[in-house]
């Protein structure tokens, strides 16, 4: 990374940023800066930090492994796993799980604020957004907008639970985290974590280190560095017998944006030309090679994955501020870095 790495972070205005990249079977990650404005404190690999929307990902190979292993259809319907909670449907079209884990399931990006004096990540609860579902009324058939939304991969985490009778989180560990050995990525994590966490500033700012569960399947997971490391070696995988079968459903582009009737929402990182599971598709442009991408933005933060599977690279950044400006130029630097990477 050496000077690329330095640029990337003095041109994000971030008091921090930590920064992974992974070429085949080499890894590199470094930090830069401060892991809270002020202290002094440079971040590094074990640095806690929060995903933010990059949670989604994770959520769509929970789905993906159920799927492979034949426990769900990805065409499903969602009230076969609403424990009895009233779903809507648009004349016969009804939301599925593709749907949700592709934006396309015709709900909004958020259900409104939470009540006065409610603790950070603890709403809406998930008895609150099944309610809030059975009264909902669905403006167009699903599969035929895409339109960024949070409450879908919420809805899709509690969809899975059920499905496999395990809290979310449990899944969430059998399924990706614990056989990768990423120990430090979870929704609750413990005092000595807490310890380790990077402070955002900025909008949203610092926030507790608490459970988010509530949030599991749409920005709730922490993680680190080498933690995310790990998690881009699995998604370059392809080849492997061993998760090849989840990565292919995983990573498949189910909705093209030129079949939609409209695509709201997905355009930070680059033109998004197609959906998969939580990921985002952008098409090759010259050097850079066709990515798969996801962004987050929470409490202060940015976070950006992006993976040339095609390429064998891949890489991920955390910076510990909330500026626009400052995010879209350490995008184009990561996906600049990609295409340095992955020259054809």
């Amino acid at each position: 990374m050496g000077l690329t790495g330095v640029a990337m972070f003095l041109h994000s205005g971030a008091p921090g940023m930590v920064l992974v990249v992974v070429r085949g079977q080499d890894t590199a990650i470094q930090g830069y800066g401060e892991t809270t404005k002020g202290n002094g404190h440079e971040p590094d690999g074990k640095s806690l930090l929060r995903l933010g929307s990059i949670t989604k990902v994770f959520a769509g190979e929970v789905l993906a492994g159920l799927a492979k292993e034949g426990k769900v259809h990805l065409t499903d319907p969602l009230r076969l796993y609403a424990s009895g909670a009233s779903v809507p449907r648009f004349g016969d079209r009804e939301i599925t799980l593709l749907d949700l884990a592709t934006h396309s399931a015709g709900l909004p990006r958020e259900i409104g604020s939470a009540p006065p004096n409610t603790p950070q990540f603890t709403w809406p609860t998930r008895a609150f957004r099944w309610s809030w579902l059975s009264k909902y009324s669905l403006p167009w058939a699903p599969g035929t907008v895409a339109a960024y939304s949070n409450i879908s991969f919420d809805l899709l985490a509690d969809a899975l639970a059920t499905a496999s009778g395990k809290s979310y989180a449990e899944l969430l560990h059998e399924q990706n985290t614990g056989p990768l050995g990423m120990a430090d990525t979870g929704l609750n994590p413990t005092t000595e974590q807490c310890e380790r966490l990077i402070t955002g500033t900025g909008l949203g700012g610092a926030a507790p280190c608490v459970n988010t569960e509530q949030n599991a399947g749409s920005g709730g997971l922490y993680s680190t560095g080498e933690d995310m490391a790990k998690w881009l070696q699995h998604n370059l995988a392809t080849s492997d017998p061993r998760v090849w079968p989840a990565l292919v459903l995983a990573h498949a582009v189910y909705r093209q944006r030129q079949t939609m009737t409209a695509a709201i929402g997905f355009d930070e990182a680059g033109p998004m030309t197609g959906i998969g599971l939580g990921w985002i598709t952008m098409a090759a442009q010259g050097r850079l090679p066709m990515i798969l991408q996801k962004s987050g933005g929470l409490q202060g933060n940015f976070t950006y994955l992006a993976i040339a599977p095609t390429r064998g690279v891949a890489a991920f950044f955390v910076m510990n501020e909330f500026s626009a400006g400052g995010f879209t130029a350490a995008v184009a630097a990561t996906n600049g870095l990609i295409a340095q990477l992955a020259p054809r």
